[in-house]
């Protein structure tokens, strides 16, 4: 028999939901036409999160000419201050009441001023330069990524309520991130010069001008689609409880917490490793396959592209594993295969192991960034279904349903890490002496080699050893199937009216 744990006593002042009609709606199965409407909602996330990490710092800084110190602090102040919001949020957001429940309303409120401000951002008049550039970003940042936060932690705050089951909340991790893919290879196709026969196009402002609006209608269009899909699963919502105090003290309550909730803790270091790592490698990744590889455009476009539609494949193999393996080690194991895909090619190319000819060095890249995709997107489907188990778990210790506060600590992480990694970017630009505004440089411009091996350095084998250490905080976490098949019957009893039939804390 499972134990679980009871260190933390449940708030005696905390009267538990008796809604029983969601609690056994949830216990029904999503239809796959359910979980494709509920999932596009992620290709909001994967259009803005792919059109900001792998364009707008290079368009940033070969395009209209900022440093790349610059472009990282733009990146770090947004997400830093975006990352500070997000409890907020999650906060608003488990305390809403409304006829649309706790969640809909931030998803309809949100989408415009999100696509409004991605179109501007890559907008930008030739006229501003400088820091006033600089100030122009910021601002404009800073309205897409809180409303970002408005919409994304709802929206993934419904994923983790829509079903009880172990196995399907994996379930509609990988949907979701099926249409994560779609919308950031629809990013990358249209940033890659698809609206331009071109072969420039990467360095004409115009181009990002169409490219950004286009985006934006898009946004407005996916974003509107699944709140209103998602309407029919408000009954399979739980309606969450209100909780005594001022904002500011229910906000410092509930991320004392939700710090004490172990399961929590090491899913948010594992995030805050993990992004540092990949923020830095995320930004220069156009860098590093123009300039340290040299790789022509159509190379160039199926690496990038590759890495956006291999985790289709991983979803048949993580459903295959979470029937024979626990969500952890699945997790574990697909970040060390990221990691070590990311890890050895740059080496290769440093020190003369990999043939001058680029018929070679192309498909393997391609290959590569496959395998990379696949591990990454395993463990991304088992790791997103342990921070909706956890949740439950904080239920279990604290008698409250927060899954969007909850979610919001793992998403802080994600963004403060994230904006570091950026930044950490943009300095190691400076410190190696690539230059700013390259595009005024020509197609091909004479770089320094050691200028050229540090961008191999910085893009690949360092933060892949970033990446093989975010599995350690993994280790602490202990929800596996029994543990977690244990609480939901103690939640299940907890649920019940009291009637004297069953338990009621």
């Amino acid at each position: 028999m499972a134990t679980i744990d009871e260190s933390i006593p449940l708030p005696a002042a905390i009267e538990m939901s008796t809604d029983d009609s969601g609690r056994l709606a949830r216990r029904a199965r999503l239809s796959p036409g359910s979980k494709w409407i509920y999932g596009s909602g992620e290709m909001v996330n994967g259009i803005t999160a792919t059109g900001l990490t792998y364009l707008a710092f290079f368009y940033l800084t070969a395009v209209c000419g900022l440093s790349g110190t610059r472009a990282g602090m733009i990146t770090f102040i947004t997400l830093l201050v975006d990352s500070v919001a997000d409890p907020l949020v999650g906060l608003i957001s488990d305390n809403t009441r409304s006829r649309l429940g706790r969640r809909h309303p931030y998803l309809f409120g949100s989408i415009v001023p999100i696509a409004l401000s991605f179109a501007l951002v890559f907008s930008i008049p030739p006229s501003v330069t400088g820091f006033s550039l600089f100030c122009y970003v910021v601002f404009l940042m800073l309205i897409l990524r809180v409303g970002l936060s408005f919409f994304y932690l709802p929206y993934l705050a419904i994923g983790a309520e829509i079903s009880d089951d172990y196995h399907e909340r994996s379930s509609i991790v990988g949907y979701r991130l099926c249409c994560s893919a779609v919308g950031a290879f629809a990013c990358l196709y249209l940033g890659l010069g698809g609206l331009s026969a071109n072969p420039a196009a990467m360095l004409q402002r115009s181009n990002y001008q169409r490219f950004g609006w286009v985006m934006a209608a898009a946004l407005i269009v996916i974003g509107l689609g699944a709140a209103f899909g998602t309407l029919r699963q408000i009954p399979r919502l739980h309606q969450g409880q209100r909780r005594s105090g001022t904002p500011i003290l229910q906000l410092v309550r509930e991320l004392r917490e939700i710090f004490h909730n172990r399961s929590f803790v090491s899913l948010f270091l594992c995030c805050l490793v993990f992004f540092v790592a990949q923020g830095t490698a995320a930004v220069l990744a156009l860098d590093a396959n123009g300039y340290f590889w040299h790789l022509s455009a159509g190379v160039n476009q199926a690496v990038l592209l590759t890495l956006v539609l291999s985790p289709i494949l991983g979803m048949p193999i993580a459903r295959l594993l979470q029937n024979a393996v626990e969500k952890r080690t699945i997790s574990i194991g697909g970040a060390l295969v990221f990691a070590a895909c990311q890890f050895y090619p740059p080496l290769l190319r440093i020190y003369g192991l990999l043939p001058n000819d680029f018929k070679y060095i192309g498909p393997l890249l391609v290959v590569n960034a496959a395998v990379s995709a696949i591990g990454l997107v395993v463990s991304s489907i088992a790791f997103q279904s342990m921070m909706a188990d956890a949740a439950d778990h904080h239920e279990y210790l604290f008698g409250v349903r927060r899954e969007a506060m909850f979610l919001s600590g793992v998403t802080f992480s994600v963004k403060a890490a994230s904006g570091l990694g950026s930044l950490i970017a943009g300095v190691a630009l400076d410190a190696i002496h690539f230059p700013a505004n390259i595009a005024s440089l020509g197609l091909f411009p004479h770089l320094p080699i050691a200028t050229v091996h540090g961008l191999g350095w910085v893009s690949g084998p360092l933060p892949a050893a970033l990446t093989a250490l975010c599995t350690l905080p993994l280790l602490i976490y202990s929800l596996d199937q029994e543990k977690y098949r244990a609480i939901k019957q103690a939640l299940s009893e907890r649920r019940k009216p009291m009637t004297g039939e069953g338990p009621h804390r």
